[in-house]
């Protein structure tokens, strides 16, 4: 499965990259939006979707698991997009 996605991004980053009119900065503001929507919503969704709680978070350590996965899933989701978003802004 991780074999496959990193191969897609591969493929996806190579074309993106070949391309002539891909806009690499262009699209930053978007990829950083895409980031921080989803590193947020993975705070918000994280507890409940392994069969827990906020009340459940009583150490600081739990936080930091749970901000650190947030980020770090907001942190892949913007890498994986980044390429795609670069080469579908040279039609516009």
């Amino acid at each position: 499965m991780w074999i496959l996605l990193a191969l897609i991004w591969l493929a996806s980053l190579v074309v993106a990259w070949r391309c002539p009119g891909a806009q690499w900065r262009k699209v930053m503001p978007t990829v950083l939006l895409v980031g921080i929507v989803s590193a947020v919503a993975v705070m918000v969704m994280g507890p409940a979707l392994t069969s827990s709680s906020f009340g459940e978070l009583n150490y600081w350590v739990d936080w930091a698991f749970l901000g650190g996965s947030a980020l770090g899933f907001g942190v892949l989701l913007a890498v994986m997009v980044w390429p795609a978003l670069a080469w579908f802004s040279r039609r516009a």
